[in-house]
């Protein structure tokens, strides 16, 4: 479980079809809907972030511990399972 997720409020929720799902050599993966970068599904769950890289003119924002100190995208990402009974 992970130590904290996004507050409900600021947090954007998107369903992924099969086909946003890639197998890569990590495993599987999803790309991050704000930099692109391709992030396996156990990076999501045991960072809680993306690991990509923005390129130059996003990276010039500030916070999220200076964007990574090394312009990385640093969005905070998790998953949900949902279920219907």
């Amino acid at each position: 479980m992970a130590e904290s997720s996004p507050d409900e409020s600021d947090a954007a929720r998107m369903m992924l079809e099969p086909d946003a799902i890639h197998e890569g050599n990590g495993g599987p993966s999803i790309d991050c809907p704000q930099c692109g970068a391709t992030n396996t599904l156990v990076s999501i769950v045991e960072e809680g972030r993306c690991t990509g890289v923005l390129d130059d003119d996003a990276a010039e924002v500030e916070s999220e511990d200076e964007q990574l100190q090394q312009g990385g995208c640093g969005a905070k990402l998790s998953l949900e399972l949902v279920w219907a009974a």
